[in-house]
Parts: structure tokens; sequence; C-alpha cells
């Protein structure tokens, strides 16, 4: 079980509580609308207008569909999103993406949200 569906139930309804939350753009989002007409960029400033839980395999989705693009709803998970400061659930969210995110990696089924590439010393 990747969530505690009790405490993922009671995030999401705080979250519908609190919004809209502003966030900006992951690059695992960015990437991700390059195939649509609407092409969200790396840090661009969202905000989640709606909020549902998909169970244990999708978690908590959000909507951050930009002004103006209604006509294309942009749902995504609540891991790919950065969230800014000064939001009450911040931290909440924070760990709920943490501990998602850890947990998918142990299963196999997620890779990490970030990683660092090293390049090879040349040889001379």
């Amino acid at each position: 079980m990747i969530d505690d569906y009790a405490k993922a139930q009671a995030l999401v309804k705080g979250m519908k509580a609190g919004l809209p939350i502003p966030v900006r753009a992951t690059a695992e989002l960015a990437r991700a609308t390059k195939q649509f007409p609407t092409k969200i960029a790396v840090g661009q400033e969202l905000a989640i207008k709606d909020v549902f839980y998909m169970g244990d395999e999708g978690g908590i989705m959000c909507d951050v569909t930009p002004p103006g693009m209604e006509t294309t709803p942009m749902i995504c998970s609540l891991t790919h999103l950065d969230l800014l400061p000064g939001h009450p659930l911040t931290d909440e969210l924070r760990a709920y993406q943490a501990a998602r995110t850890r947990k998918l990696a142990q299963q196999g089924s997620g890779k990490p949200m970030s990683y660092t590439i090293k390049p090879k010393k040349g040889r001379r």
C-alpha cells in the first residue's frame, strides 16, 4: 500500500478548503505537456484549482489548468508540482510528496523525482 487512505482523504479535504494553492511546474510536468497544445514551462507558476484522490495507483491529482485554457483541462499528480511557501498546508503536502515518491521508488513502479549525472573524467 502506497498511501494511508485516511490521511490522504484528510489531506484532500484540507486542500479543497484551502484552494487555490500556488505551485510551480516541475520538469516532469513540463515534459508531459510537450505533446499537447497547452505547454507548461519548468517553473511556470500555476494554481491548484481542484483536487481528487485517485486511489493508491494515482494518488492525489490536481487540476492546474492555466487561465484561458479551460477547454483542455490539465490534471497532474501532486508529486509533479513544486509547492510554494506560504500556504498553510505546504509542509503536509511536501511530506506527502516525499513519502509517496519514496514508496513508489521502493516498489519499483516509480522513479526518483530527481537525480544527478556526473560526467566521466576524460582521459589524457
